[in-house]
């Protein structure tokens, strides 16, 4: 179910959708009412690809999730017990490709969370993330922090089972501080997952990785460009996750 909603949030899903259904309508015709609604369908689909590929609708679908969230002052960092890294993808060996590596995403996120890590007073870091976890936690100790201080969660496939194998992992205890570092544009649905799943421990979210450009007046920002549309993939995943949490969970 998780994957088919993966699928079905790809606004490019939803443009050849439309576009195959135009076809469909509009060669032969019989009634004039299907020819009409064969070229609504087109024009939506184009709509929506036009929509989606410009600057100031990705930047309109990211504000409201990222505006929420700032990095913590150093006080609130100071007395961390944990910090938990979500990883976001890795690329595995095979091809050209040697030997695995993490995503652009998931770099950036440990990246920044080791930095924050190393600033706080934190003893503890967790890598979630399945797969990448393993990838995660070799950059991590070249980056500087003890294996003896990592965790590794690499049963978990989605944000809610990143979570709850989490959980599984931590020996039971109470009035935890613990960091949550993942992209600014995911840690709404984080937050509150994590709320649930660690009732009785404060989260303190730890944004990274912010993608929000305030470039509204630009007008080469009204070109469509891949960037943007990307952009829009990308915050469409969290909206339609974080009703699908809401609903589900």
């Amino acid at each position: 179910m998780t994957e088919l909603l993966k699928s079905l949030a790809n606004p490019i899903v939803w443009v050849l959708v439309f576009m195959v259904l135009s076809l469909i309508l509009i060669i032969r015709p019989t009634k004039k009412l299907r020819f009409k609604l064969g070229k609504c369908a087109l024009f939506l689909g184009i709509c929506i690809l036009f929509l989606l590929s410009i600057r100031p609708v990705s930047n309109l679908l990211i504000y409201y999730l990222e505006c929420q969230y700032k990095l913590p002052s150093d006080e609130a960092l100071s007395d961390l017990d944990m910090v938990v890294i979500l990883g976001g993808g890795a690329n595995i060996a095979g091809g050209f490709r040697e030997h695995a590596e993490a995503s652009g995403l998931t770099y950036a996120r440990l990246f920044n969370g080791v930095r924050v890590y190393k600033q706080s007073g934190a003893r503890t870091l967790a890598l979630c993330g399945g797969y990448e976890a393993g990838v995660m936690k070799k950059l991590a100790i070249e980056l500087g922090v003890q294996e003896s201080e990592i965790i590794t969660e690499t049963r978990s496939g989605t944000t809610l089972e990143n979570a709850a194998e989490l959980v599984k992992l931590l020996r039971p205890a109470e009035q935890r501080r613990i960091g949550l570092v993942t992209s600014a544009l995911h840690m709404l649905r984080s937050e509150k997952t994590f709320k649930k799943q660690f009732p009785n421990d404060t989260i303190v979210p730890i944004p990274v990785n912010y993608i929000y450009s305030p470039d509204w007046d630009d007008p080469e920002g009204f070109v469509p460009s891949t960037s943007a549309l990307s952009k829009s993939n990308y915050a469409i995943h969290e909206w339609i996750g974080i009703v699908y949490y809401s609903i589900r969970y």
